[in-house]
């Protein structure tokens, strides 16, 4: 379940800055590459690291409709 905060940042759409504001003091933004489909599927089959970032990959491409 979500937090008020979490939810509140969901529903007006900026949680995405949030994300991304994460990975960078992380060090982790753009470690995936461009996510073409076969990257993906190479990550998800990996597991561990390589497969949280594929789905997650996979789940910006169908938010933003990059992925049908």
């Amino acid at each position: 379940m979500f937090d008020q905060i979490g939810a509140t940042t969901m529903a007006d759409g900026k949680w995405i800055g949030k994300a991304t504001e994460k990975m960078k003091e992380k060090g982790t933004l753009g470690s995936f590459g461009k996510a073409t489909p076969k990257k993906i599927t190479a990550g998800i089959k990996k597991g561990g690291k390589a497969e949280k970032k594929a789905v997650f990959a996979k789940n910006m491409k169908k938010i933003s409709g990059k992925g049908k």
